[in-house]
């Protein structure tokens, strides 16, 4: 597998697993929705959630034991240097963060029987912000996607010219 089709499976597995935990985390914190669209699944809702999450937190992983240094790479070309910074570079910048931080609460709801009580309420607190940012990101990035999309296709048919591209990872 090359790295730019390792980079494009771990965004496909990664955004799979965001809508699913999305959706699964919306019927779990809104008991009332899921009665009415489900009736009395929540056991095995939260399961799906907890499985999803593992996926979540699995894809990267995987990728990164497959092809650390390529995708390092890829990240660092698509970071470039911080002048100028720009919207894209935010985005991932927060992707990384709030999927880090929302993986590491989740974990902490996973084992909260072990963790003192406090810190328990603090994890669970976090991860339902952190889902509210997740949730909110969505829309933008599927209107930025929507714009990528569009700027290839203007490339692809002679409309603009292609942007020069250090990294073998992009193709236009």
């Amino acid at each position: 597998m090359s790295p730019g089709s390792l980079r494009r499976a771990l965004h496909a597995a990664h955004a799979c697993a965001s809508l699913l935990l999305v959706a699964t985390g919306v019927l779990i914190h809104w008991p009332e929705l899921r009665a009415q669209l489900l009736g009395g699944y929540g056991l095995a809702l939260a399961a799906v959630h907890e499985w999803t999450g593992f996926a979540f937190i699995a894809a990267p992983l995987l990728s990164l034991a497959l092809a650390a240094r390529p995708l390092a790479r890829d990240l660092g070309a698509r970071l470039g240097p911080p002048d100028p910074p720009n919207w894209r570079k935010l985005h991932i910048v927060l992707t990384l963060v709030l999927s880090l931080l929302l993986s590491l609460s989740g974990l902490a709801l996973w084992q909260q029987e072990h963790l003192p009580v406090g810190a328990a309420d603090f994890a669970l607190d976090s991860h339902i912000w952190l889902s509210w940012a997740i949730a909110i990101s969505i829309p933008v990035h599927l209107i930025a996607a929507r714009r990528k999309i569009a700027d290839i296709a203007a490339i692809q048919l002679g409309l603009r010219a292609p942007p020069e591209i250090d990294s073998f990872f992009d193709e236009p």
